[in-house]
């Protein structure tokens, strides 16, 4: 993914903690900093930061940026190539935003009722940049499921483990029969009343995601998305991975 497409899909709580922030310093810091963690780019130009900013959906001032980290002494380290500029972040600067983006390691994502045009939209903005093994939990699964799924990355290998359907019949076959064949790295495995599934919940090696309801029943009831990121809450993500996988040795592929 390119570094204006990361920007650009940055989650709406990061989006509105930056556009929250007034400081072109903080600001240049904070795009400097998701650079690095996300990208892997630990140099920007003010023409770069400023782009990356707007793809974020924030709008900055070059000019205000340029002078803003003239000023960040100890802050950022500047190299000159080709004439022009670029800014990496120091461990000083990083300590003055721990708190500004500290918001993106958790989110609730309020999922309003009979809104389910709005409701696949958030599901979407949080499905869409999820990457490595994707594990989902949720006891009942139907039609509706799938068109949830649908919003993963096609190159995410997902893992759905379920309960039981209250949906019978060839056309619950048959959409599932559809779906393997256009999804195949979408694999589901059901398991037995004993095996206590009861929460719903989204795991990879990097969030949990906790929902209030399964994913066929999103935008037809009144919910919400908790979002935890790793750094966050790393004990219960990979407890909650170990616990998963477990269940998972002893399902039935459906």
């Amino acid at each position: 993914m390119s570094l204006l497409e990361t920007f650009k899909k940055l989650d709406s709580a990061t989006k509105h903690s930056l556009a929250d922030i007034k400081s072109p310093r903080l600001l240049a810091f904070s795009a400097l900093e998701i650079s690095e963690s996300r990208c892997g780019i630990d140099r920007l130009s003010s023409e770069h930061i400023v782009a990356c900013l707007e793809a974020a959906g924030v709008a900055v001032k070059k000019i205000s940026i340029i002078r803003a980290l003239a000023a960040a002494t100890g802050c950022v380290s500047l190299k000159k190539e080709d004439g022009e500029s670029f800014y990496k972040l120091m461990t000083k600067g990083k300590r003055e935003i721990e708190h500004v983006l500290e918001g993106e390691k958790m989110s609730v994502v309020r999922i309003e009722k009979n809104q389910p045009r709005t409701a696949r939209q958030e599901i979407s903005d949080i499905f869409k940049n999820l990457v490595g093994i994707v594990r989902i939990c949720d006891p009942y699964y139907g039609i509706r499921t799938l068109d949830s799924l649908d919003y993963f990355p096609l190159q995410t290998d997902v893992k759905f483990l379920t309960s039981k359907t209250n949906e019978t019949g060839r056309k619950l076959q048959g959409e599932m029969n559809d779906f393997k064949k256009e999804r195949p790295n979408v694999e589901f495995r059901t398991v037995g009343k004993n095996a206590g599934l009861h929460d719903r919940f989204v795991v990879t090696n990097k969030m949990l995601l906790i929902l209030g309801h399964g994913l066929k029943d999103i935008g037809g009831k009144e919910s919400f998305v908790i979002r935890l990121e790793k750094d966050l809450v790393p004990d219960l993500i990979k407890e909650t991975t170990r616990a998963f996988d477990l269940r998972w040795k002893t399902g039935t592929k459906i």
